[in-house]
């Protein structure tokens, strides 16, 4: 009560005395009731007030977190996308890479079987073939005592066979050179 002094005017601190007329006692009475009213009006004009204040400040609180968490979300899905499409042109970028250097080796294994294959032709109009043909009949002809020769007499004759079924699945764009 002591607070609200300048706002609120006290009322007069006489004591009740027994001597004092039924009037007066009244009179004081009706003053301190007032003065305590008008305090209390105050004081219940202060809490809404205040009251109003936390409700705005909630209301800020809320809505900064709000704009937080939507700022947070919009940023990472930007992130997200921006490393989507960065993935994406590695992704594209390798396979041109691996692309390239499948067609590399290809062309590259073509010429060499083009060179082998010219190497390969002993007398003039003999292909590869024939020549295959001719060694694998020599092999057949042999008849070895030892299993280690034998087993590399039909290793021979497996690889030539694995020679000569590459050479038939060429193109015939190679085939023809």
């Amino acid at each position: 009560m002591n607070k609200n002094n300048d706002t609120y005017p006290e009322p007069d601190k006489k004591e009740l005395h027994s001597d004092q007329s039924f009037d007066e006692k009244i009179f004081y009475l009706t003053k301190s009731i007032s003065s305590l009213d008008s305090e209390l009006e105050g004081i219940k004009e202060n809490l809404q007030k205040r009251k109003s204040e936390n409700t705005t400040l909630r209301v800020l609180f809320y809505t900064g977190l709000l704009v937080l968490l939507v700022g947070f979300l919009y940023s990472n899905s930007v992130l997200q996308r921006a490393h989507m499409r960065s993935l994406e042109k590695n992704i594209i970028t390798l396979e041109q890479r691996l692309s390239h250097d499948i067609n590399q080796a290809k062309v590259n294994l073509e010429l060499d079987i083009q060179e082998s294959k010219e190497k390969v032709k002993f007398i003039e109009g003999t292909d590869i073939f024939s020549t295959l043909k001719r060694m694998d009949y020599a092999i057949s002809q042999l008849h070895p005592t030892k299993e280690q020769t034998t087993t590399l007499i039909n290793q021979v004759r497996l690889n030539t066979d694995d020679f000569s079924n590459i050479l038939k699945n060429q193109p015939e764009t190679f085939r023809s050179k």
